[in-house]
């Protein structure tokens, strides 16, 4: 698409316009070298004119510089041949030959570059004394007339005595030939506001401004002292100013600066104005007529292609789209059907087309109705829409969407004009969408009951691991306990032999709990990673210590290695790392009879943080059939390393889904040939505290629980016993409730300092029971969930509720204890932790 400027432009070199323009061109060319050489003029006359004035004062300058430095010449000549005149005498030749026509206020006479004498010297009493050797300021001028042996310039200078002057020392030798020496120095000052008061630089009547440079005599590589900087940088008249000891540089230009340029009278102006329109004026209509003609050709011709790519565009997309034209006259019911249209109604290009034709067509359950909208339409004109269905001669039925619109020909008459368009594929498709939507509603159904069975499912799954939890754990937390408790007593090697298999069987059916509580954990996503700085060795080597003795039970060696550049602290979750380390290396001990098994940690060069843990072992090994299911939940190697070792299968499971939520994840090597490798990849962070801000676990004293009241809330009587048992001997008041409701009861009795508050009891449970006696008014106790629950959700209703503290059965009598020490003193200041 051409660009709307395109064609304003183009006007102007169309060969009609060329006369125009050169005419034009000529006419602008005549005025601007009038206005030119008027410029001209103007700035030749300007800049003589500045000359001519700036020449005046550079000879005045000139003429009064050089006529006073001869007066101090001839001074000069007197010291030299009196170098012991004194100040009298000195006096005496002052007003002879300064006289008071010249422009140098005072002269002062410096033997051995010390001014010790002065004309006039009044007022001028301050400069006696001064000595150029010591006065950094004119030292380096007088060394330079010394020197040289010449006269030299300084100036403009502030003066000691106040005010700024132009200072021309002269050298003064006394002697000849070869007794010729350096007598001293002899300064003339010229005060520089009289110099400039004197030649007129000041004067008001001055039609120019003035600039100077060449400070001490340099010319125009001097410093500006006078006038305004700008009058150099804009392109002053220059002269220069000689004198006996270098030059000045003055500039000058017009005052306020150089004045706008002279314009041509304006009577000139318009007549070169109204020349100019007689000459461009007349030629401009008539290429102007010219240009108009051949645009009208030009559109004409445009809008007959323009024409014709519009009718073969629009032949092209009703053949394309196969869209039927038909035209109907309202009087005659004369109708024309286009060869698409033929096609549609399955005629062919040379059968006769009537009114009656399209009738005959229709399906004769939508014929009436079709007909009828027809037919009101064509008497009342306005456009006209409908969708119906046709027979064809072959019986084939076609759906039709028909539009038209009514208008008047030349003569009048009534005309209507329109299409017809075949949608049965369009007609066909929405019926299919409408089935298909009905079957996707169906099936929308059939997933919501599917989702809201599998919500059920995991509802019941979850309630079901709960009440597992708890059912199992209560009774092994009387078993543990128990255990526990004999192992303190004095028993022989038989009886020792028989608790220790009582107490490794809870141990492995704890672990088994442990597992599948892990795991419906994370495949629920409740399992939190909790990161915090841990020491990296020490965590690795307590997963190894704690499987150490097992592997020393079967003769075997267990190896560690670290990596040079493993970081010393980290920040990751130490708890999650030593399980997943616990369940590889208790695998490798567990299924290797022979050996042992070595542990190497090592890390990425450029990332420390990322660790690469092998566990290698010298074992029965993992066949390739097997490793496909390694991973997967409640599998084994087969059915005879599960009789022959046991176990559930979930180890690999949590523990690969722990390594993934830590950001790495559990590779079985396939180099070995023999036994099997793990290799797992964690990624921690670096430590975010220094070492010193570690938590460190410390015993606590027992004693401190002397004089404690404790409450005992236990449904079960085992639990009661072993917590009776735990806390004998060590001065605590115990009281024993056997439910929640019994709690609340006794709590203002006993005013007890802790309570240990079971969360499953009949009658009132023990969330219930924490929030009464927390709405009780008393001194509230520490309360501790002492329960078999083990979940997440478990502990936040514990502590939601208003519990302290959250310990989970079974429980140890040494966690137990420094749990109540710890409550007992204060130690603790966070509530809301868990043991």
């Amino acid at each position: 698409m051409r660009a709307p400027s395109a064609k304003p432009i183009a006007g102007l070199f169309k060969r009609a316009h060329i006369p125009v323009l050169v005419a034009f061109v000529l006419v602008l060319a005549a005025g601007y070298y009038s206005e030119q050489q008027n410029n001209t003029i103007h700035n030749q006359e300007l800049r003589a004119d500045v000359r001519r004035e700036v020449s005046q004062l550079q000879a005045s300058l000139e003429g009064a510089l050089n006529a006073d430095l001869q007066l101090v010449r001839g001074l000069v000549a007197v010291l030299s041949t009196e170098p012991d005149m004194s100040q009298e005498r000195f006096t005496q030749l002052g007003e002879m030959v300064l006289g008071t026509q010249s422009g140098i206020s005072h002269v002062a006479a410096a033997p051995d570059l010390v001014v010790t004498m002065i004309y006039p010297l009044q007022g001028n009493e301050e400069a006696l004394g001064l000595d150029y050797n010591k006065n950094l300021a004119q030292r380096e001028a007088a060394y330079k007339v010394r020197d040289r042996g010449n006269v030299v310039l300084a100036g403009p200078v502030q003066l000691v005595q106040g005010g700024e002057a132009f200072i021309g020392r002269f050298p003064v030798f006394t002697g000849s030939g070869e007794n010729r020496r350096f007598w001293g120095v002899l300064s003339s000052v010229m005060r520089a506001d009289l110099l400039y008061e004197a030649h007129g630089f000041n004067s008001p009547d001055l039609g120019i401004e003035v600039g100077i440079r060449g400070q001490d005599g340099m010319g125009a590589e001097g410093a500006q002292f006078f006038g305004d900087p700008s009058v150099f940088m804009d392109n002053p008249v220059s002269l220069d100013i000689p004198l006996p000891f270098g030059s000045w540089q003055i500039a000058a230009r017009p005052k306020g600066g150089w004045s706008a340029r002279k314009a041509n009278p304006w009577p000139w102006r318009l007549l070169v104005f109204v020349a100019g329109g007689f000459i461009v004026v007349p030629i401009y209509m008539a290429s102007r007529l010219s240009a108009a003609r051949r645009d009208a050709i030009q559109t004409l011709k445009r809008r007959e292609r323009q024409l014709e790519t519009l009718s073969r565009r629009l032949e092209i997309a009703v053949d394309i789209s196969k869209i039927g034209i038909w035209e109907l006259n309202t009087i005659t019911r004369e109708t024309v059907w286009d060869p698409n249209l033929r096609e549609i109604y399955g005629l062919k290009i040379n059968d006769l087309v009537t009114a009656d034709t399209w009738e005959n067509c229709l399906h004769p359950d939508d014929r009436e109705q079709t007909v009828l909208e027809h037919r009101r339409s064509s008497h009342v004109g306005g456009s006209y829409s409908s969708e119906y269905r046709i027979v064809l001669p072959s019986q084939e039925v076609r759906h039709i969407r028909s539009m038209g619109t009514a208008y008047a020909d030349s003569d009048g008459r009534l005309r209507m004009i329109g299409v017809n368009l075949d949608v049965t594929r369009d007609v066909h498709l929405r019926e299919k969408l409408i089935e298909a939507n009905a079957a996707l509603l169906q099936r929308n159904n059939d997933l919501n009951d599917a989702k809201i069975a599998a919500e059920s499912a995991d509802r019941a799954k979850s309630e079901f691991l709960a009440n597992m939890s708890h059912e199992i754990r209560t009774p092994m937390n009387g078993i543990v306990g128990m255990t526990e408790l004999m192992s303190e007593f004095d028993l022989g090697p038989e009886e020792r032999q028989y608790l220790g298999t009582i107490r490794d069987s809870s141990n492995a059916l704890l672990k088994i709990i442990n597992d599948i509580l892990d795991l419906s954990r994370l495949e629920a996503g409740r399992l939190a990673i909790s990161p915090i700085d841990f020491d990296l060795r020490n965590c690795v080597a307590g997963a190894v210590n704690l499987l150490r003795p097992k592997a020393r039970e079967k003769g075997l060696w267990v190896s560690v290695s670290f990596a040079e550049n493993l970081p010393d602290r980290v920040h990751g979750d130490d708890g999650r790392l030593r399980q997943i380390l616990v369940n590889l290396i208790g695998n490798a001990v567990k299924f290797t009879s022979e050996g042992g098994v070595d542990i190497s940690v090592d890390c990425d060069d450029e990332d420390p943080t990322n660790l690469v843990i092998t566990v290698d072992d010298t074992g029965i090994g993992i066949s390739d059939s097997q490793a496909e299911y390694i991973f997967d939940r409640f599998k084994q190697a087969d059915a005879a390393t599960t009789r022959a070792f046991g176990g559930t299968g979930l180890g690999l499971t949590i523990s690969s889904i722990l390594a993934k939520r830590m950001g790495g994840g559990i590779e079985l090597c396939r180099i070995k040939e023999t036994g099997a490798c793990f290799r797992l990849n964690i990624q921690l962070d670096k430590a975010v505290s220094s070492p010193g801000a570690s938590r460190v676990e410390t015993m606590l004293d027992t004693a401190a629980l002397a004089g404690c009241r404790v409450l005992l809330a236990e449904d079960n009587k085992t639990n009661r016993l072993l917590v009776r048992k735990y806390l004998a001997d060590l001065g605590i008041t115990l009281s024993e409730a056997h439910n929640g409701r019994q709690a609340v009861t006794m709590c203002p009795q006993v005013a007890p300092d802790i309570i240990l508050m079971d969360m499953s009891m009949p009658e009132l449970d023990g969330l219930a029971a924490t929030r009464e006696i927390r709405s009780l008014d008393i001194e509230q106790p520490v309360i501790v969930a002492l329960t078999a629950n083990a979940f997440e959700s478990d502990r936040e209703a514990c502590l939601a509720a208003g519990m302290d503290y959250f310990l989970q059965k079974p429980i140890s009598k040494s966690v137990l204890l420094q749990t109540l020490t710890m409550l007992r003193i204060g130690r603790d200041e966070n509530q809301g932790l868990s043991g």
